[in-house]
């Protein structure tokens, strides 16, 4: 993970000054340009932008150390052998399958 990777993708929430709205937007530094993945909204005060950046920084990184967490937890409850038991396998209803003769009729 480099320096400015906060989320999981390689991406993060920024402020860009475009005239004289601050931009809250989740960039990613993609073949030497940044790409724009999602824009929150614009600000008049630069200060105002960098909170809702900070917030929304914050937000994914806790959402990604969860899910993280969570795939974490169901691989050792696995290794441990504490993990869900695999489906019972599906079995037809008898009732509803036609009887045995009409499926070796050559005719049906």
């Amino acid at each position: 993970m480099a320096y400015r990777d906060y989320t999981a993708d390689g991406s993060y929430w920024t402020v860009r000054k475009q005239g004289a709205t601050y931009w809250v937007a989740r960039i990613r530094k993609s073949n030497g340009s940044y790409e724009w993945l999602d824009v929150w909204g614009g600000y008049e005060r630069a200060g105002a932008a960098a909170g809702a950046a900070a917030q929304l920084a914050y937000q994914q990184a806790r959402k990604d150390v969860l899910q993280e967490l969570v795939g974490n937890l169901h691989t050792a409850l696995d290794q441990a052998g504490l993990g869900a038991p695999p489906p019972a396998p599906v079995r037809p209803d008898r009732a509803k399958l036609p009887p045995v003769a009409e499926l070796d009729d050559p005719e049906n």
